[in-house]
């Protein structure tokens, strides 16, 4: 590698960064609120719960990060520890799955930032987010990554910022209002409201591919992923905590808990300060995806999945040709998704519930390999984990999913039943 091209990598600073970005979203600024509709006044363990069944699965994809770090992420771990036709099955899943849900999220993006600024035009709004992604690709990633780094910052020391606020001015836990005694949470009740926060602990399979992007992916994409985990996890868990034991029943603590933390100590202005939050994660997360999906596609051209061409990198080493694509797939989703044809929310549905397969097979893949040795419960554990994640699905996202695995199986025939099937 030359110096020039070192140059180009990104550090484990900026990995964590946009590691962070790509697991938080907006969707951080309800959740909480939705938690505590479910749990009570115990809406944090919720969080506590998911993130415990998450911690095999890190595990996993820091040994494969240490082990086989690729821009194929995990379709690369997926080959070498189950070959090559369930590593196509695999990619035709994470394809399937990008091309819906990054999209998706910059809909939904824009929808939020609508409420704010209602002269917005949902469709123009979520272009300009894919436009800017794109822009961020085309300079760099370890420019783009150093402005992730800066966001991501800003994103996690203001909601920081606005939980303690609300603390150090509500130093005592208000009086229980009679007839609440719903609220006061049950087991029943965190069980219910895990499915509700599950998606917020997804993420780190597509910082997966980022693995050629970085300087030494050995040692920076598992140090990524664990410090992301940290600072993750503490940030949910307070924001979590701080809404359950202080929240009162209503809809604007169920719909909006973050602007009624910022609103209880800053007045008006706390709304504002949440908008601009919020702006940040909606840029941050489908910037981070979109660079993401990218390095996706460039591993599927590489992988002969897709054309050639777009596994070939430009005069200065960027995949540009894979980014392009991805540029047109994202612009052609949300052009058809405001058709109304398709509803946002199925969207992501479908995409979401993908990356719990992704993850089964890694996990399968994983314990395979350490079949001989005391790590195969780590694997036992995150399969038995996704298994009870996977109970909450829908048929819909189930169909996706199985047509998608099913036409990888059929291009990741060996070349001999391709023949056999020409003649």
């Amino acid at each position: 590698m030359s110096d020039q091209d070192e140059k180009k990598k990104i550090g484990v600073v900026v990995a964590t960064a946009m590691s962070v970005t790509i697991v938080v979203g907006a969707g951080l600024l309800a959740l909480p609120g939705l938690s505590y509709a479910h749990a009570g006044r115990l809406g944090y363990m919720p969080w506590v719960v998911v993130a415990t069944l998450m911690l095999p699965l890190l595990v996993i994809f820091a040994y494969f990060g240490k082990t086989h770090p690729s821009a194929g992420g995990v379709v690369g771990y997926v080959r070498v520890s189950l070959g090559h036709r369930i590593a196509t099955m695999c990619e035709m899943v994470v394809l399937g799955t990008f091309t819906l849900g990054i999209p998706a999220i910059a809909l939904i993006g824009a929808g939020y930032l609508q409420q704010y600024y209602e002269s917005m035009s949902l469709t123009g709004v979520a272009l300009a987010m894919v436009s800017l992604a794109f822009l961020a690709g085309v300079v760099g990633l370890r420019v783009s990554g150093a402005i992730q780094t800066g966001i991501a910052i800003a994103i996690v020391v203001g909601l920081v910022t606005i939980g303690s606020g609300y603390l150090m001015t509500r130093p005592v836990v208000s009086a229980i209002p009679a007839g609440e005694v719903t609220l006061q949470g049950s087991w029943g009740s965190i069980a219910a409201a895990i499915p509700v926060v599950l998606f917020a602990f997804t993420g780190w399979e597509m910082t997966a591919f980022l693995a050629e992007d970085m300087k030494d992916p050995q040692r920076d994409m598992p140090t990524s992923i664990w410090a992301s985990f940290i600072v993750v996890t503490a940030l949910y868990l307070f924001i979590a905590w701080v809404v359950a034991t202080y929240a009162t029943p209503g809809d604007n603590w169920r719909l909006a808990p973050i602007v009624q933390l910022a609103k209880g100590w800053m007045g008006n202005i706390g709304g504002q300060w949440v908008a601009l939050i919020g702006a940040l994660l909606v840029i941050a997360n489908v910037v981070a995806a979109f660079l993401s999906a990218s390095r996706a596609i460039f591993s599927a051209g590489r992988d002969g999945l897709l054309p050639r061409v777009f596994g070939k990198t430009g005069r200065n080493g960027d995949p540009l040709r894979a980014m392009v694509l991805t540029y047109a797939i994202f612009v052609t989703v949300i052009l058809f998704a405001q058709t109304g044809m398709v509803k946002v929310d199925l969207l992501l549905q479908l995409a979401g519930q993908n990356f719990f397969v992704l993850y089964l097979l890694a996990a399968i893949g994983y314990t395979k390999l350490n079949q001989h040795n005391k790590r195969r419960w780590i694997g036992y554990s995150a399969i038995a984990g996704v298994l009870c994640m996977m109970l909450v699905f829908s048929v819909q996202g189930l169909m996706y999913c199985a047509a998608l695995a099913g036409f990888g199986l059929w291009l990741g025939r060996p070349k001999r039943e391709l023949a056999h099937a020409g003649q």
